[in-house]
């Protein structure tokens, strides 16, 4: 009888112990997603446009969704957009580099700006193009 009731409190006491439930968003949304990182360290300055987009390529692979009976990439282009300043002729391309909340919608701190002039590759970054816009509102 005694060892019965022993057991009935081990079932109890464990019965008490929980661990926290998986959620894949909140995972998700804690850490950095990097996407196009390998691509990004093979581009060089002075690149055409061309070999640019060969490196990119033209789809970026965001995620997968189930259409029975398997999995299908779910995909955006790359470029996600692009800009062309007029007075100075720049082609600004804009590719995402990571997501850093993943609630559906693309903002700039998750996209990286590659400038082209005359077909060329002549920077990237934020400062870059903000550079280009504030020599371009001084004129």
């Amino acid at each position: 009888m005694r060892s019965i009731y022993i057991v009935l409190l081990g079932l109890t006491i464990a019965g008490c112990a929980t661990t926290p439930a998986y959620n894949p968003m909140q995972s998700a949304s804690q850490q950095e997603l990097l996407l196009n990182e390998s691509s990004f360290k093979a581009i060089q300055d002075g690149m055409t446009l061309d070999q640019v987009h060969k490196i990119m390529g033209q789809e970026l692979v965001i995620g997968y969704a189930f259409q029975s009976p398997e999995y299908k990439p779910l995909t955006i282009p790359n470029p996600y957009k692009t800009e062309t300043i007029k007075e100075s002729g720049e082609v600004i391309e804009y590719y995402i580099d990571s997501i850093r909340q993943p609630d559906g919608i693309v903002k700039d701190n998750e996209l990286m700006p590659l400038i082209f002039k005359d077909g060329k590759l002549i920077g990237r970054g934020w400062p870059f193009v903000n550079s280009l816009r504030s020599a371009k509102s001084a004129q």
